[in-house]
């Protein structure tokens, strides 16, 4: 079998802020079931997963980045924004969590990834996502976590780049146009009828956002289920509550992993379809 011809595995992390946490649960356990990745495309929290697993670190490594995550206050509460609330470009300062990304990124281009990466940002002048993959990997990272109201704009030429999931938050469609055979991925929040309102305007936000974003997910398993296998889970976390609570992080990355196990346990009984046949799943 030539290289083009030979069945690719791609791994979609998604935007979800602190609930990103599951992703690493879910990576651990595609490792320990000898999934083999050939790419990776990530969004917002998904493309900083993604950047830590394509530079070679283990999931114990990334792991233990989440724990001690806080230390760098990636979330500095821009203060200007009270007395020049008219002009404020967002609400944090953004500095905290450059300071992370410095500090902990293996590889500062794309061009020394181990894995293929490819980071989902929205250009917000031309109202379209941007596909960024290769030169300086923190700017690619840090427009893609760039959520409207959160972190401010990054320039871009004579544009702008904000999150990647304002557009495509899980980038299935990148990742099958790059060749990907099989897709697997994990949404990093669920759809679940709430049974009390929603409080704190990020958290409505949050909630909101959840919800537009998900229609473009269903137009994408309707539409390329004839071109790859896609597996999408969706786990309904009890342990990730608020969107920047990072308090629950350990409780969120083990839970996502035991649903992760069970998950594939399940399909390799019933007996999954062959590399690059048409099938799809959303687990909830």
């Amino acid at each position: 079998m030539s290289a083009a011809s030979k069945p690719k595995t791609a791994l979609v992390l998604c935007g979800g802020g602190s609930r990103g946490a599951a992703e690493v649960g879910f990576y651990r356990a595609l490792r320990e079931a000898g999934v083999q990745v050939d790419m990776i495309v990530g969004t917002s929290v998904g493309a900083v997963n993604g950047a830590f697993i394509a530079s070679g670190l283990e999931p114990d490594a990334i792991k233990n980045l989440w724990l001690n995550f806080h230390k760098w206050r990636p979330f500095r509460f821009n203060w200007r924004a009270l007395w020049q609330w008219h002009n404020a470009a967002a609400l944090f300062d953004p500095s905290g969590f450059r300071n992370f990304l410095k500090d902990t990124l293996a590889v500062s281009r794309f061009e020394d990834l181990e894995i293929p990466l490819t980071v989902v940002a929205t250009n917000l002048q031309k109202a379209e996502s941007v596909c960024l993959e290769e030169g300086d990997l923190m700017f690619a990272i840090m427009a893609s976590i760039a959520l409207p109201l959160y972190f401010p704009p990054l320039p871009f030429g004579r544009h702008q780049l904000v999150d990647g999931g304002v557009t495509n938050n899980v980038p299935l469609d990148v990742a099958v146009r790059k060749g990907a055979t099989r897709v697997y991925a994990m949404l990093c929040g669920c759809q679940d009828e709430m049974d009390r309102p929603v409080s704190g305007f990020l958290n409505i936000q949050s909630r909101a956002f959840n919800i537009a974003t998900r229609q473009k997910l269903y137009w994408d398993l309707e539409h390329l289920k004839d071109k790859a296998e896609i597996i999408v889970l969706e786990p309904c976390l009890s342990s990730a509550k608020y969107v920047l609570d990072f308090s629950r992080t350990e409780l969120i990355i083990e839970e996502a992993y035991q649903f992760t196990k069970s998950a594939l346990s399940r399909r390799a009984n019933q007996g999954a379809a062959p590399a690059g046949s048409p099938s799809q799943e959303l687990k909830t």
